[in-house]
């Protein structure tokens, strides 16, 4: 089956599902038309979209029932729906400053709905972020934090152009040029730094979950040898036995024990931004918890065969990073 092949199968099994964007479409412009002389027309298009809205929820809870990773991302969707619902009026200010026709007043609204995205966000992400099946979403978190962070940076430096607009556009026109070319060189700036940081700390974290596999495998045999060479002891005496032993599985323990640690510092570092309480950890606390469950109880055990579950665990996290490695960020 060729991509268009599949891409057509997709759009007919899941079309439905434009009413829901479609009905919200209407509803918000219905109410805008609801205070002016077209008042009928507002309230019918504020009706319409809510029942069109409704007509696509069987098609919406169908395409999340196909996948449970779906599911989750509900939280995603009403995040990304209120960044639409306020950047509506920031575009609209935009798309009047091209023609000219933009007052202090619309700088001034825009200036509102944009400082409350660069707020909000940042801190709305950790709750919008689904708590289920945390190692196969990994992915996408990593994804997620760089976009919603680099979307409240844009917001963040639109907020001070449009403040900027609406004090000095009608008293000193001519410095804004340079003031806003000089909010997009940092808006480039801040945007590389974040997406450099997220690849930094995948490369970083990359090389650890490496380390950790290794010492655990190098545990493994030593637990291997301990075991042979407490069969010997009942054989040989206990002279030959201790120069059968070989190195000592307590010592293996204790270097993937710090494996385990410098790790652990990765999994807790946040992905978007330096500061904790407004960042994204890599991973949320639940799951690194769930992870140094597993890490440990296979350090600890005799069989080897225990850290199969922590080893599944590690390369899932692997696999997240990998593709974002970049040992030059």
């Amino acid at each position: 089956m060729t991509l268009w092949q599949r891409s057509i199968g997709r759009i007919r099994a899941h079309w439905k599902l434009a009413w829901i964007p479609l009905g919200l479409s209407a509803i918000v412009y219905g109410n805008s038309l609801y205070k002016s002389s077209q008042q009928r027309l507002g309230m019918t298009l504020f009706l319409g979209g809510w029942a069109i809205a409704v007509c696509g929820m069987s098609a919406l809870k169908r395409f999340l029932d196909e996948n449970p990773l779906r599911e989750g991302n509900q939280k995603v969707a009403f995040l990304a729906i209120f960044l639409l619902l306020f950047l509506g009026g920031p575009v609209l200010t935009a798309a009047k400053a091209i023609w000219g026709a933009a007052q202090p007043g619309d700088y001034r609204t825009a200036a509102t709905s944009l400082g409350l995205i660069y707020f909000v966000v940042p801190l709305a992400v950790r709750w919008v972020e689904p708590k289920d099946y945390a190692l196969r979403r990994l992915p996408g978190r990593i994804r997620r934090a760089a976009i919603f962070r680099t979307i409240a940076n844009a917001a963040g430096i639109g907020a001070v152009a449009a403040f900027l607009s609406a004090r000095f556009v009608l008293t000193h026109p001519a410095p804004l040029i340079s003031t806003a070319l000089t909010l997009i060189v940092a808006m480039a700036v801040v945007t590389h730094k974040t997406f450099a940081r997220a690849r930094k700390l995948c490369t970083q974290t990359h090389i650890d979950v490496q380390n950790l596999l290794r010492d655990m495998d190098e545990l493994d045999d030593a637990k291997g040898r301990d075991r042979a060479a407490s069969k010997l002891r009942d054989r040989l005496p206990r002279s030959r036995a201790g120069q059968q032993a070989g190195d000592k599985p307590a010592d293996k323990r204790m270097a993937a024990r710090r494996s385990w640690d410098v790790l652990k510092l990765d999994l807790c570092t946040t992905v978007d931004s330096g500061y904790r309480r407004f960042g994204l950890p890599l991973l949320a606390d639940d799951a690194i918890a769930d992870v140094e469950r597993k890490v440990l109880a296979g350090i600890e055990a005799a069989d080897v065969d225990a850290a199969d579950p922590a080893r599944a665990d590690l390369r899932a996290i692997l696999n997240a990073c990998a593709g974002r490695i970049d040992v030059l960020a």
